[in-house]
């Protein structure tokens, strides 16, 4: 499994499957039970788009199970894998993750195939569960705390983000990994009273930017005001540093300058 850009069709209705492992979104009334999908250098955020490539065997069935649920029903638990255990053949993983609901396939003449995931909710891995060629577990979902948008350092932090971002892009070009205009959706406030606007910018920047995985996954552990704060705190320390090095910028330019 890799990321991959891939053109796109929408899932609109079941197929009938003759399905024996078929993940059920199975809930208790503090658990829901997803398959999981562990890799080694992704974290997925709620709100965003996660584009995967599908070749192994047991997620290729995991995607076929998944087609013959409601598309409603059709999640799967984004996992980071620890370091230094991807050779084993079940991987240890961080118990953060992140549902995202299967919103687009392209199946391939290969039997692989291109998916887009939008992540739906945090969760915490309870317990894994047996059973399938998949890896499954009963996650915990973390909900957000409510945020009132309008109140002043909200506006504040996220004028600052919004800032922060179009003053790098402009500056640095194609080599900053957050587009400004990618993100519009997220940065503008389409529906007045919109709960989650600021959730989609916060974590629109968070899963674009160029940070060491580890890094991302303590943001997606953190609750939705600390992260902005602190993706915050990493904008602005990239700034500090632009802006300390541009007096010297003219001598890379500079033929015999080292």
């Amino acid at each position: 499994m890799v990321q991959s850009d891939t053109q796109k069709h929408p899932l609109d209705t079941p197929k009938k499957l003759n399905c024996y492992s078929c993940p059920k979104m199975a809930t208790d009334d503090t658990s829901t039970r997803v398959p999981l999908l562990p890799l080694p250098n992704v974290v997925h955020f709620p709100g965003t788009r996660l584009r995967l490539h599908i070749f192994e065997p047991r997620y290729r069935e995991l995607i076929q199970d998944l087609l013959a649920l409601e598309p409603a029903q059709r999640r799967i638990g984004m996992v980071l894998t620890r370091p230094l255990s991807s050779r084993l053949s079940e991987p240890d993983i961080y118990p953060a993750g992140t549902a995202g609901r299967l919103i687009e396939v392209d199946p391939l003449p290969d039997g692989c195939s291109n998916i887009v995931l939008r992540g739906e909710f945090r969760f915490r891995v309870q317990r894994e569960i047996g059973g399938s060629s998949y890896r499954q577990a009963w996650v915990a979902a973390i909900n957000e705390p409510w945020l009132d948008e309008r109140t002043p350092g909200i506006v504040a932090l996220r004028r600052d983000l919004t800032e922060l971002v179009v003053g790098l892009a402009n500056e640095i070009g194609d080599r900053f990994p957050v587009d400004p205009t990618e993100l519009s959706s997220q940065i503008r406030v389409e529906t007045p009273g919109d709960p989650r606007s600021f959730e989609r910018l916060v974590n629109g920047i968070a899963a674009e930017l160029d940070l060491p995985v580890l890094r991302k996954l303590a943001l997606l552990n953190d609750a939705l005001p600390q992260r902005a704060i602190h993706l915050a705190q990493i904008l602005r320390s990239r700034r500090e540093a632009l802006d300390f090095l541009r007096p010297y910028r003219h001598l890379a330019d500079t033929p015999g300058s080292n």
